[in-house]
Formats: structure tokens, sequence, C-alpha cells
């Protein structure tokens, strides 16, 4: 099936489930790098039948061409050959477009050519005219003085020459050059003709301001706008610009309005908190991978709601014609909110074998375990460093702190906190995983050039969890409402301050004493509350 991300279409095909540990994925899912539905369409023909030939070869486990057993690498470097294949298609498509654009500047830059050579064709046919006219003229008067013109019927065919000659000038000053005649077509000079007029030219077409400038045209220079709704449409229209550029107003139809409105809809929201130099498909992509709430169906309801008041104004000024951005349905429901963990869903969890190929059952497990037992965020968990794991007042902590060197900083200023590391985990042997000579704690996970570390784990943990059967409300974000939850229903003598220290919120409590007089909280404290969580169904091997 064809999913529009952003403003590039994606091939994605679901593998069948027994295939699916031969492959270690649940789905195939492949950008076609272009925003023409009509070419993804084709696409996605030729990718759905390469895809059944791989499916068809799996299984029998033989290779038709060889007619022998085909193995599981086999299987994945067919896989890749069909990448290969498609961004060579790709390839191939964006250069013969540029042979193309080369083409038709070529054939623009000949019809000017040829239209410069049928003026200059005209100008010597005027010429011509011109020069028999004087010269029948310089004949005529001087057979006069000569005596020679006393037929009166050779003097009334040289006048009527002239008369002529004269006309055919008029007229061809007067319709300019005849550009439908090619060069050399002109008449021979002893048979001029009166050129066809030329064609009305077609009326200019009325000017369109771009986007940014209709914004302060319309808003931003209007003093009764209160700066309220000036700061917030401006906002939006950057939004837009950064997805689709600085479109000319005339070029606003339903087709891009409800693009930009499947892109909201896919944007996480934290991409309303952050930079907005942000990279919108990678934002796209990251909520996909790491199971991120996407913005509200009220947010977008909102920023329609701007540029259809913004497309009024405009409207009323005669700079457009109709308002796109009118008349559109939102999803205003409230969506199903991701919830904790049940034992029952633990113990599938732990009781399920790990599918993924790429990353290590150990890893996999050990993520799981630190999310489970400390309510970390997963960007806090993959970005831990070996340096990071130190003692606090004798007491083994996470210390999660911002990175520079690496452009990394925690979610929020709650955020940079010591997370004292649960005596499970270090029964587990989560400190194993620090290696000598190694960045990172969790060293096997890749950092991506684009993208946050642990999209890949993200995204294969997603896959799992479908595959094993968990429903759609249970992420790996639920981990964290499940440390929660269940910190907030112990019955003992645990403070609200000391669940949100730990888990890096934002105080909940907002008293004067909590807010300006209160310093800190004692690691013990925050050691006494991690401790609290406890999980009788949950046990995760480090090697199966």
């Amino acid at each position: 099936m064809l999913a529009l991300v952003g403003t590039h279409y994606h091939f994605r095909r679901v593998v069948p489930v027994a295939l699916r540990p031969l492959f270690g994925k649940t789905e195939f899912w492949i950008s076609l790098k272009t925003g023409n539905k009509s070419e993804a369409r084709l696409s996605a023909m030729a990718l759905h039948a390469r895809t059944s030939a791989l499916f068809r070869t799996a299984r029998t486990m033989t290779d038709p061409a060889r007619n022998k057993p085909i193995t599981k690498d086999d299987l994945l470097a067919l896989y890749e050959d069909i990448i290969k294949r498609q961004e060579e298609v790709i390839e191939t498509t964006e250069r013969n477009a540029a042979e193309q654009l080369k083409i038709e500047r070529y054939t623009a830059s000949m019809t000017r050519y040829e239209d410069l050579l049928k003026t200059r064709a005209f100008l010597t046919y005027s010429t011509d005219a011109l020069e028999q006219l004087n010269q029948h003229i310089i004949t005529l008067r001087q057979d006069m003085i000569s005596g020679k013109m006393q037929d009166k019927a050779s003097l009334a065919s040289k006048t009527e020459e002239i008369e002529r000659l004269h006309d055919t000038l008029v007229k061809l000053f007067q319709t300019g050059p005849a550009l439908s005649q090619a060069p050399g077509a002109v008449p021979p000079s002893h048979q001029l003709a009166s050129p066809s007029p030329s064609p009305s030219p077609a009326p200019a077409a009325p000017f369109s301001p771009r986007l940014t400038e209709a914004l302060q045209t319309a808003l931003l220079a209007d003093t009764q706008k209160s700066d309220a709704t000036k700061k917030e449409t401006a906002r939006t229209v950057a939004l837009f610009v950064q997805a689709f550029g600085d479109k000319p107003v005339k070029e606003m139809t339903g087709r891009v309005a409800g693009d930009f409105r499947d892109l909201l809809f896919s944007l996480p929201t934290s991409y309303a908190k952050g930079r907005q130099e942000m990279d919108l498909n990678a934002e796209v992509e990251r909520a996909q991978e790491f199971d991120l709430p996407t913005l509200s169906g009220k947010s977008v309801k909102n920023h329609f709601m701007r540029l259809s008041a913004l497309w009024n104004q405009l409207i009323r000024r005669e700079i457009a014609e109709k308002n796109p951005w009118s008349n559109w349905d939102f999803d205003l429901t409230k969506r199903n909110p991701r919830r904790a963990w049940t034992d029952d869903e633990l113990a599938l969890l732990s009781s399920s074998a790990w599918t993924c190929s790429t990353i290590s059952q150990a890893t996999f497990a050990g993520i799981t375990l630190v999310a489970a037992y400390s309510g970390m965020r997963l960007g806090e968990i993959c970005n831990l460093r070996n340096e990071d794991i130190q003692e606090v007042d004798g007491i083994p902590c996470f210390l999660i702190r911002p990175h520079p060197e690496d452009k990394w900083t925690p979610k929020t200023e709650a955020g940079a906190r010591n997370v004292p590391i649960h005596s499970a985990l270090l029964e587990w042997g989560i400190l194993d995983f620090k290696k000598e000579g190694k960045k990172f704690l969790f060293s096997e996970l890749k950092t991506p050039q684009n993208g946050p570390r642990g999209t890949d784990f993200g995204r294969n943990f997603s896959k799992f969890k479908t595959t094993i059967g968990l429903p759609a409300a249970i992420t790996f974000h639920s981990f964290r409402h499940t440390v929660s939850t269940r910190l907030r229903n112990q019955t003992g003598d645990l403070r609200e301050l000391w669940i949100d220290a730990l888990l890096g919120h934002e105080s909940s409590h907002k008293s004067q004493g909590a807010t300006t007089y209160l310093s800190g909280i004692e690691i013990e404290n925050l050691r006494q509350t991690v401790e609290a969580v406890r999980y009788p169904t949950l046990y995760l091997r480090q090697i199966l």
C-alpha cells in the first residue's frame, strides 16, 4: 500500500507472520522519494511484484534459478537487492527528468532564436520593398524629365505599382513581423503580398504575491489585528513554508491544503515545543518509529482557522479567489491514551522470543528493564554514557545530563536528574554493559546521522509488541506510565515530590515551600522511591 509521509510517498507491505522470523521484520517500508501519486503507484506496483516473488522464494526456501536450498542470508540479500533496484529506478527517473528539463530549455531557446530570425527576415523583406518603391519613384521621375513617359498607359501603370508598394509597406508596418512564416519563406520582392494580421497577444496573467508577502500585506501591516493573532498566524505560515516553500497565493489549492493537513496530523506533539528549524520528515519518521503522540485534531484545526482567516482577508482584497482552508473536518474526539502495563502483559512480554536480527536479546532486555525499573524515557536510556554511571552519596546512579558535544540534552529542565539504579537491575547485571573503550552504555545501538539515537530500537520494539499481540495502547513509553502509576498507588510514605523528581517531571506540588525554598531532594529518598517499584511477572534473560 501507499502511505504519504510528509511530502513523499512510501511503499508499505506487511510480511506474512510465518516469514517474519526469517526477515526479522513485520513489514517492509520503502521510501519512493516522490510526491507525485501517479509515479508512486507505478513504483509500488513494481515493488509489490518483487516482494511477492521474494515471499514465494522464502516459503519454499529454494532458489528457482539455482534449484538448491537458499539461506536466510540469501533472503536478506534478495531484499537488499530490491532496495538497490528501487534506488536505481529513482536515480534513473531523476536523471531522465533532468535531461527532459535540458531539452525543454534548449527548445525554448531555439524558439526564441527562430523568432529572432523571423524578425530579421521581416526587416529584410520590408527593406527590399522600400528599396523597390524608391527605385520606382526615381525611375518615374527620370522618365518624366527626359520625356520618355509620354504614354498615359505607361504612366498609369507606374503610378499603380508605386501605390501598391506604398500600401504594402504601410500594412507591413501596421501589422508587424509575420512571425508565423519561417525564415526564407518571405515572398520574392516582385510578388509582394500583404501579410496576414498576427493574433492578438494573450492578456497578461494577474500578479499573485507569495504567501509571506500576502501575510505581510493582509495581516501583519494591519494595526487593527492583535499581536497574538499576528504571532500565531505567522507561526503557522512559517510551518507551511518550511514544508512546501513560499508558494504564490494562486497555487494554493485544496490539494495543497490537504497535503498540509496530512503533514500536521503526522507531526509529533513535541515539535511545537522544540526548535522550529528541525527537519519535518525526520520528525514524522521519529513519531512513527517511537510511537509518539501526534498533533491533535484541535491543534490542526487551529492552524487551518488561522490560514482561513488570512485567506478571507486576501479574498476581500481580490488577491485570492477562493478559500482552500475552509470546510475541512477534524477529529476532535479524545484519543485513546497510552496506559500502563498489566502483569499479564508483562508476562507475555517475558515469555516471547525477541525476533529482531540487528539488536541482540541482551540489549533488548537491558533497555527494557531500565525503563521498567526507572521510568526513564527511551532517548535518555539510549544516550547513557559509561561516564553517566556514578555513585552519588554511595548509591549507584544513572546521571541524566546534557552532552553538548553530541547536541543532546534532556527533554526539559527538570529532566536533568540523578536516578538511583534499582537493586533488581544490579542483580540482573546491568553494569556488565559497561565495556572498556566504549562511549555508550548500550554500545550495540547505532547512532544515526539524522534523528535521535535509539530510533532503530524504538521501531523494532513497536513491531515486536504488535507481533506478539499486545494492544495499540501499550508502547515502550508505557513503562514510564507504569512506574508513575505504581508509585502513586503505593501505600507507603512516598511523597509526590520524590516521584516527580525521579521521573523528571515538573513538580506537581505548587506550594510556596516546594517552588521557592526546596533546593534539592536527598538521593536516599530517591533510592527509596525507585526501590518501591516491583514486578511479579517481569523477567527478561540476557541470552536466549
